[in-house]
């Protein structure tokens, strides 16, 4: 796994350098909070980020939040000292594992692997719920496109369907877009 460690302190840094490598980790870049984070990340294309600080500040969890939008990955937190907002928002920007009691080499395995775990877990959620919201939107596209042609037509509810079914094989296009279609066409003859 290639990780992106982002410190603000090099004895921090060594200790996990020294860990993750002991793990067999890669760490393609040690970075300081004050470099161009996002722009290091996206140069970089790590599997995993880590940040290790004392306390991390309200602008650099905003980074963050663009980091997860722009190149979603896991993100590990090591901080020192715990702040709660901090906390509350850096689990909502994405961050995968927050650890506030500061940084040991012993953990920094079962850590990483948490935080992997979980932003899997999570990627999977936001695909199924994207996936749902999908066939939803394609639902209602197909509902509307029947009842125009129930109106229009005089087409039973079962004959619409069948009737938006073969143009969508007759074609060789979904169901969805041959209802699309239907939808737009009739807002054009309005």
């Amino acid at each position: 796994m290639r990780i992106l460690v982002i410190d603000e302190d090099n004895e921090r840094s060594r200790v996990l350098a020294e860990a993750l490598q002991a793990a067999g980790y890669d760490i393609v870049a040690s970075i300081s909070k004050d470099d161009d984070v996002r722009r290091e990340v996206a140069r970089f294309q790590p599997d995993m980020v880590i940040v290790d600080l004392e306390s991390p500040y309200r602008d650099f969890v905003e980074d963050l939040i663009r980091i997860h939008e722009e190149n979603p990955r896991p993100i590990a937190m090591f901080v020192s000292r715990d702040d709660p907002a901090v906390v509350a928002r850096a689990i909502e920007t994405g961050v995968s594992v927050y650890v506030a009691e500061g940084l040991d080499g012993g953990l920094v395995r079962s850590v990483l692997q948490i935080a992997v775990k979980q932003y899997r877990e999570f990627a999977r959620l936001n695909d199924e719920l994207e996936k749902a919201r999908s066939a939803l939107r394609e639902r209602k596209l197909l509902e509307r496109a029947k009842g125009l042609l129930m109106t229009n037509k005089g087409l039973s509810e079962d004959e619409a369907y069948r009737l938006l079914r073969k143009m969508a094989m007759d074609q060789n296009k979904r169901i969805a877009d041959i209802a699309e279609n239907i939808l737009s066409l009739a807002d054009l003859l309005k």
